[in-house]
């Protein structure tokens, strides 16, 4: 079974799929109804896959529920528990607790997430991260963040330089780093966690 990793905490667990195996064989493992197939097969194939992903995730959670989307795009799920879902490069991860989390999964690729700096990275954060040879490690773990609290915030389109802030942390994987969503009238900290996996940083974001 190709879950290649998994995380487990009082409040909620995630899960993280390589998806490898063939369509047919998910589809028969996951004994997935006549309108859950109808639905994959009206997939292009890569969203499928991931689709396929998602099902296989909650399966190896436990977890036989539907997942279903809001009219701005954000999951959840008919239990009335929380979900968060990323994918990247054929790698599903699921994250699904009592509380909101904001889950994100990218593939280490630092030609790109360089060209990308000034799109958000506030100039506050601009002033702490450190401009050595782990300049992109920071920047692929402050997008993760960011793409976490994009999550929480139910799928509204705001701007990752003005309504998300990151505090200055350091490279250890695992340990808390406090993150803000902010408007014009508020500002709401939440804590986000990162680790490596492989080529893939996975990064999640809870309430403090």
């Amino acid at each position: 079974m190709p879950v290649i990793d998994y995380i487990k905490d009082f409040d909620f667990e995630i899960i993280t799929w390589d998806v490898f195996e063939p369509s047919e064989e998910l589809i028969s493992r996951l004994k997935l109804p006549a309108e859950k197939i109808a639905k994959f097969e009206s997939f292009p194939e890569k969203q499928g896959r991931e689709y396929l992903g998602l099902y296989s995730c909650l399966h190896a959670l436990n977890i036989h529920a539907n997942v279903l989307y809001s009219e701005k795009g954000k999951p959840y799920l008919d239990t009335g528990k929380e979900i968060s879902i990323s994918h990247s490069y054929q790698k599903v991860s699921v994250a699904v607790g009592r509380g909101a989390i904001g889950l994100d999964i990218e593939k280490k690729r630092d030609d790109k997430i360089l060209n990308i700096e000034q799109k958000f990275i506030r100039e506050d954060e601009r002033k702490w991260i450190p401009r050595n040879q782990d300049l992109a490690d920071y920047l692929h773990i402050i997008w993760g963040i960011k793409e976490g609290l994009y999550k929480i915030n139910g799928g509204n389109l705001w701007n990752f330089l003005h309504h998300y802030r990151v505090e200055p942390f350091e490279l250890v994987p695992n340990k808390r780093i406090t993150c803000w969503i902010t408007d014009h009238e508020t500002e709401t900290k939440y804590r986000a966690f990162y680790k490596r996996l492989n080529d893939y940083y996975l990064v999640w974001v809870v309430a403090y």
